[in-house]
This record gives structure tokens, C-alpha cells and sequence, in this order.
């Protein structure tokens, strides 16, 4: 036998570029190094393909979800202003109010119930996302609230209204944790804020523009017989339908069956999931001591009161943002078109926040100011009189310049916070849960 000594094999650095026939290598073979500029180009590909089905997805959700809201703030617009609104959106509220025998605040009640089931669902749906694929649970969702929302332009009565309410809210109960829980298995942590971020874009972008579409559809009022909201809900279905269907071709269950990634981007992927295996957690099955663990863990709860106090305030800036601009004397559509560049703003701040927050990796030093931001603009808002045109205008954009950043950010920290794939799908569902419970009582009065 030979004395000559053993030397340790040498590590290997190996750059796995885009465009190459570089194969992956085992965990703990070698030591994998990845090439920055074919990193880049990954992350601009998985842009190109993600983004646009999430906030496509986000979009056609806020849509249906408020298509009633709207015919509520018309309703409330009545009361507010004493005064009659647009004929259209009359005759289609008033269409509703009257075909389905409505009475007192029954449709306050409808809009507010949406949010028992959809508080009640959300983290099984995120538990759930693994096992169900994200490539059938999501479009599963999509295609059932739209099919809610069709089957909602023929109901005929309070019940029906209420039935189809509570059904919209389970469906859509999941969409969001399992979209922030499906963004974080293919994004490391520091660069998850801004892709979060364009889920908000699409709120903003329903904002800016769903009461326009509203109008518009509406106006359809008496065509085939149908009233102007049957209209509204069924377009709207139908829109949301097409787009649960292309989500069943197009949407990957994760990047190993992307199909619009080659097997060198694949084996990129590859490393870059063993560099953050510890955050993105071994478990394929249902992992209950990492449930417990996101029960029990203070961060959680903090993060949930937050995102309630923050969704209070979004909410009710969604609702009362036309009321106040209405407050001016604008007609409907006038007002509509006034809260556009409010919500293209709030849209535009976000997104470079967001930049910022990931180019720093840094949270909660974006969070603080831009909440005291939205706090000075309420301050105006409460303190101005409704005469002063200007400056309260001017203060809904002082408001909506926080308002995004603070929902949005405390779910990329919770998000970026919780290592194990089923203690942050838990964290993601409870801090949804206890934040999106604002909705109930932010919700308008007649």
C-alpha cells in the first residue's frame, strides 16, 4: 500500500450560464458559484412569464370582488351628497335594489358578508397549495369565483345574493397567500418585495380603473332585457373565465415544469433553490410542527395587527375615495377619472419602494415612514373642509403615497421572516386573515 498522503479534493467552482449544456451537479459534490449576469437574465425571464399572469390573476379579482361594492358607493353617493347621480348607474342601481326586493342595508349586508368566508379560508388554501398544485388550485379558483359571479347576474332575491356573496369569498380567499407563497418558491428573499409589489399594482390598476369599466357596462342597461348590473356581472364573469382557463395551460406548478425555461435556466434554478433550502423548507407533505411553530410565534401576530390597522386604512380609502371626490360636485364619470392618477400614483410610489426595499433588503425602514406619510394625509383629509377643493385633493394623494407600501411591504417581511415552506404558508394565511377582517368593518353604511 502506498504512504503517500490523501490530499482533500479541491473545490470546484463551476459558473452555469445561460445558453450552455451545463448540467446539474449533486448538493455537496461540488461548490456552486452562479454567474451574475445569467442570474439576471433568469430573473428577467421569470419576470417576463410571472408577472404578468399575477397581476392578471390579482386584477380579474379585485374586479368581481367589487363590481357590488361599486353599485354600494353609488347607493351611498346618494345619501352623501343628496343629490341624484349619473342616469346610467341610477338605473342599474336602482335595477338592483328593486329586481331583487331589497331593503334597509341588505346590500350593505351582501357586500360585507364576502369577507366571513373569505377570512375563514384563507389558510387552508395556502396549507393546501402544495398538495393540490399550484397549476389546479389556482386556476380551480379562478374559474369558480367566475362562474360564482356569472350565476350571480341571475339571482332573483336576498338569498341568492347572499349565497353567491359567501361563495365569491371562499373562492377568492386563496388567491392572494397562495400567490405571495407561490412568488417565494421561485424568488430568494431579497428579491421578493417588488414582485409582490405588482400584485398591488393590480389593486391600484382595478381602483384606477374598474369603476370606468363599471360605467361602461352599466350603460348596457335594457339590452337583451337585462339590467345594467346583470350586465356588469356578467361580462365581468365571463373576462374572469377566460383567464382561469389560460391559467390552466400557462401557470407552472414550479420552475421544474416551467415550460418556458430551458434546462440550463432549470439547473440554475436548481442551485439557487439548494443556496435558500433552509428558508424554502425540505417538507412535501403537510409539516404540522411548522404549522404550530407560525402559531406561536410573536413576529406572526405583530405582523397580522399590522396588516389589520394597514388594511383598515386601505379599505377605507378604496371605499370613500370617490365619495370625497363626489363631495366636489362631479358628476360619476368626472369623479372616476379624478381618482385615476390618485391610484396611478399610489401604483407608481409603491413600485420604487419597493425597488428600494429589495436594492437594501431592508423592510421595515420603508414600512415607518411611509405609514406616518398615510397618516398626514387622513390628517388632512379630516381636517380640511369639504369646501377646499384643492387641498383635499391633495391630500388623497398624500394618503395613497403610503398606503400600498405599508400592506405590501409587512407581507414581503412576514413573508421573508418565516423559513419552512408550511410555517410561512401559515404565517402568510393568518396575517391575511386577521387583516383582511377589516374589510367587515370598514365596510359603508346607508
Amino acid at each position: 500500500m502506498s504512504n503517500t498522503p490523501m490530499t482533500p479534493p479541491e473545490k470546484m467552482e463551476i459558473d452555469i450560464k445561460v445558453g450552455s449544456d451545463a448540467e446539474p451537479h449533486s448538493p455537496g459534490q461540488v461548490e456552486l458559484a452562479i454567474d451574475p449576469g445569467a442570474e439576471k437574465r433568469l430573473l428577467r425571464k421569470l419576470d417576463m412569464f410571472l408577472s404578468p399572469m399575477m397581476v392578471l390573476f390579482f386584477l380579474v379579482a379585485y374586479l368581481d370582488r367589487s363590481n357590488i361594492g361599486k353599485a354600494l358607493r353609488s347607493v351611498f353617493e346618494l345619501s352623501f351628497n343628496a343629490r341624484l347621480i349619473n342616469h346610467a348607474g341610477n338605473a342599474a342601481v336602482a335595477g338592483m335594489t328593486t329586481d331583487l326586493n331589497l331593503e334597509g342595508n341588505q346590500l350593505n349586508v351582501a357586500v360585507t358578508v364576502f369577507y366571513v368566508t373569505y377570512i375563514a379560508f384563507e389558510i387552508p388554501a395556502s396549507l393546501a397549495l402544495k398538495k393540490l398544485r399550484a397549476s389546479r388550485l389556482i386556476p380551480f379558483f379562478i374559474i369558480a369565483w367566475s362562474a360564482v359571479i356569472i350565476g350571480s347576474a341571475f339571482i332573483r332575491n336576498y338569498a341568492g345574493l347572499l349565497a353567491t356573496r359567501l361563495l365569491l369569498g371562499a373562492f377568492e380567499s386563496g388567491l392572494f397567500p397562495c400567490l405571495t407563497l407561490y412568488l417565494s418558491t421561485f424568488y430568494k428573499k431579497e428579491e421578493q418585495a417588488r414582485r409582490i409589489s405588482y400584485l398591488f399594482v393590480a389593486s391600484a390598476l382595478s381602483g384606477a380603473f374598474g369603476g370606468l369599466l363599471a360605467y361602461g357596462l352599466t350603460g348596457l342597461h335594457g339590452a337583451k332585457s337585462l339590467a345594467g348590473w346583470r350586465w356588469l356581472f356578467l361580462v365581468e364573469g365571463l373576462i374572469s373565465v377566460v383567464v382561469g382557463i389560460v391559467a390552466v395551460f400557462l401557470l407552472p406548478d414550479n420552475f421544474e415544469t416551467a415550460w418556458w425555461l430551458r434546462e440550463d435556466e432549470k439547473a440554475l434554478m436548481r442551485i439557487r433553490h439548494e443556496q435558500t433550502k433552509v428558508y424554502l423548507g425540505q417538507s412535501e407533505t403537510l409539516d404540522k410542527a411548522e404549522v404550530a411553530l407560525a402559531f406561536k410565534d410573536p413576529k406572526v401576530w405583530l405582523s397580522a395587527w399590522c396588516q389589520f390597522c394597514a388594511d383598515t386604512c386601505s379599505f377605507g380609502f378604496g371605499t370613500f375615495l370617490p365619495i370625497i371626490i363626489r363631495g366636489f360636485g362631479y358628476d360619476s364619470v368626472r369623479t372616476q377619472l379624478l381618482t385615476v392618477p390618485v391610484y396611478i400614483w399610489a401604483a407608481c410610489v409603491y413600485i420604487a419602494i419597493s425597488f428600494m426595499s429589495d436594492r437594501f433588503n431592508r423592510r421595515g425602514v420603508f414600512m415607518v415612514p411611509m405609514a406616518l406619510i398615510t397618516a398626514v394625509g387622513y390628517a388632512i383629509l379630516l381636517g380640511v373642509p369639504m369646501t377646499s377643493t384643492g387641498p383635499l385633493y391633495f391630500g388623497t394623494f398624500v394618503t395613497a403615497t403610503g398606503i400600498y407600501c405599508v400592506v405590501g411591504l409587512n407581507v414581503t417581511w412576514l413573508s421573508n421572516s418565516n423559513a419552512g415552506y408550511f410555517k410561512r404558508a401559515t404565517a402568510i394565511g393568518l396575517q391575511q386573515t386577521i387583516g383582511n377582517s377589516a374589510g367587515i368593518m370598514v365596510s359603508p353604511r346607508t
